[in-house]
């Protein structure tokens, strides 16, 4: 898998921890509050991949793509504005994702979920049209 920004770390946070974190602040008692939300680990995008070769059994690579590539990529599909703000935070270190904040337990009592959980949740959507398909025997 080619990725962008190969050295960028992130504690990706899990959708269902957003939502969970959501229904509790919508039911009161955070007015004012700003709420850091993140997931429980930092990853590399390598890592990531990893997680995603051992939950789906495949045989996955992780490509950390150049700046000028990663530049050439974003360029077809996004405003250079856009462009610009990425390499401004992953590239020069603006934004530093890699802290893991405890807000989601602190508000849910529970866990947040990790990057495997979520991966072994949602494996099925990795396996493309034809993971069903069987051949006549």
């Amino acid at each position: 898998m080619r990725v962008p920004f190969p050295t960028a770390r992130a504690a990706t946070i899990d959708p269902y921890d957003i939502a969970a974190v959501a229904v509790q602040v919508l039911l009161g008692g955070h007015d004012g509050q700003i709420h850091e939300l993140t997931g429980p680990e930092f990853l590399l995008p390598a890592d990531q991949v990893s997680v995603l070769a051992k939950v789906l059994g495949r045989n996955l690579h992780c490509h950390g793509m150049t700046d000028a590539e990663t530049r050439e990529e974003m360029d077809r599909t996004m405003p250079t504005e856009y462009v610009d703000a990425f390499f401004n935070f992953y590239g020069d270190g603006v934004l530093d994702e890699s802290h893991v904040h405890p807000t989601v337990r602190n508000i849910t009592r529970h866990e947040p979920r990790t990057f495997e959980q979520w991966t072994r949740a949602h494996g099925h959507e990795f396996q493309g049209p034809t993971a069903n398909v069987r051949t006549p025997s």
